[in-house]
């Protein structure tokens, strides 16, 4: 909402604001078991700069889950220890973009930033082990927060329908601190210029 006011304020300026929301993808190789692909929703407030580069920020909150089949065995007196687990991902980025044309009509995007990550890891682990059974007594739901810098890539193709509104593709992927590839998310994108 915030952007939203802000860029209404300033509207002479050559705001956009960007909505997306599509598929979202954790990095097998990055530490989660079995990830699921799921999925984000984003908003985007970019200003050109120049008339072919473009700098905002973007917000992009994720949700995914995610199975933790390392600890299916162990061993619960009351029942099976649920391996489902889940991360929900708020990105707080910066982003600068250069614009290309393409033909037909289309537009181009690509850019590099720098953002911050915050990640909830929610999942199961047992409690209060059973000498005599050798058993766990049962299992707590664990919230776990994990703070990060990101290096997200963006790449968008749009097409203008009038003179405000925009329709296109958008893609991406965020890297951590050591340049790991982190998630990737790609859907529809609508854009609005002020």
């Amino acid at each position: 909402m915030l952007l939203i006011l802000s860029a209404n304020a300033i509207a002479a300026q050559g705001f956009d604001i960007r909505l997306g929301l599509g598929s979202f993808s954790l990095n097998r190789d990055y530490g989660y078991e079995r990830p699921a692909v799921g999925w984000y929703y984003s908003i985007g407030l970019t200003h050109d700069w120049t008339p072919e580069w473009t700098m905002g920020t973007v917000f992009n909150r994720s949700f995914n889950a995610y199975f933790r089949e390392s600890v299916a065995e162990t061993p619960i007196i009351i029942g099976d220890l649920p391996i489902r687990s889940e991360i929900i991902s708020d990105h707080f980025s910066f982003i600068l973009s250069r614009k290309f044309p393409l033909p037909l009509g289309l537009k181009g995007r690509i850019g590099l930033g720098l953002g911050l990550a915050v990640d909830e890891n929610r999942f199961y682990q047992p409690i209060l082990f059973d000498e005599e059974r050798g058993a766990y007594r049962g299992f707590n739901l664990v919230d776990q927060y994990a703070v990060g810098l990101i290096f997200p890539g963006q790449i968008s193709l749009h097409k203008s329908l009038g003179n405000r509104l925009r329709l296109g593709l958008q893609a991406g992927i965020m890297m951590d601190q050591q340049f790991r590839m982190r998630e990737s998310y790609w859907g529809p994108e609508l854009g609005y210029r002020f």
